[in-house]
């Protein structure tokens, strides 16, 4: 089965063109009437000026139906362009969504799940794909930043263990507090 995609630039080239044709219409009409497609009444020919009266009155027909056409042409193109332009960035918008959502997904299934969106938005696909158990075991980073990251992290554990075993519920420091209080 064959993938539907839409490249939100060539919405938006489709755009510009429409609004490109829409713009070359003002040299032909009236400016300021070219965006509704009108003024090509104006091309109209007077009597005197067509020669004849039947020439005249052709010719007034096409200039009327002429502009007729062309307004609902420029009206439908003005649409459509406003339309392909509002396509293009909602396309743009899904697209960033999915690609967000995937990285969040892959991030934590195999990475750390408890990244907030923002940490795992920040990230390229090389650090949300190396940034995992399987990729940490079989490519091992020994570097002294490594060790000394690992280092404080040891040394925070035993401090809020320490401190846990003092100042928590069943701490030493509440026991000898307890303890104290009973003797006198």
């Amino acid at each position: 089965m064959a993938g539907f995609g839409v490249d939100p630039q060539s919405l938006k080239l489709a755009e510009e063109g429409i609004n490109a044709a829409i713009a070359e219409l003002q040299g032909l009409g009236i400016a300021g009437l070219a965006e509704s497609g009108r003024g090509f009444s104006e091309l109209e020919l007077s009597g005197v000026e067509a020669g004849h009266p039947d020439l005249h009155s052709v010719f007034t027909g096409f200039c009327e139906r002429w502009s007729w056409g062309v307004r609902s042409l420029v009206q439908e193109g003005s649409e459509l362009a406003l339309k392909l332009g509002l396509s293009a960035g909602f396309y743009h918008e899904q697209e960033r969504y999915a690609h967000g959502l995937l990285k969040g997904v892959v991030a934590a299934g195999i990475g750390d799940p408890h990244q907030t969106e923002d940490q795992v938005e920040g990230k390229s696909w090389d650090q949300i794909w190396g940034d995992n158990q399987y990729s940490q075991l079989t490519n091992p980073d020994f570097s002294p930043q490594s060790a000394e990251k690992a280092l404080d992290g040891i040394g925070k554990t035993w401090k809020d263990i320490a401190k846990e075993k003092l100042e928590g519920p069943f701490g030493i420091n509440k026991a000898v507090a307890e303890g104290s209080a009973g003797t006198h």
